[in-house]
């Protein structure tokens, strides 16, 4: 039940984003600690996980030294 309104919240985020809406602070916050769980998990991925899904560990120290609030295109 979590994983599906967290899908349903992504799509919204989104959806708002692609038409220029205003994001709440609600969904900003929301998308935040999302991205801070993401880019914690992705640092604590094997190095043979980090080969499948291809990125290097360097790539992956990059990402998870940036701010949570950093959203933008993750790949700078």
């Amino acid at each position: 039940m979590e994983c599906s309104v967290a899908t349903h919240q992504n799509a919204q985020h989104r959806q708002a984003q692609q038409c220029g809406s205003k994001v709440t602070w609600r969904e900003r916050l929301y998308r935040w600690r999302q991205l801070r769980r993401e880019r914690y998990a992705l640092r604590h991925l094997s190095d043979d996980m980090l080969k499948d899904i291809g990125l290097s560990r360097e790539a992956v120290q990059r990402e998870s030294h940036r701010p949570f609030w950093d959203d933008r295109g993750w790949r700078r």
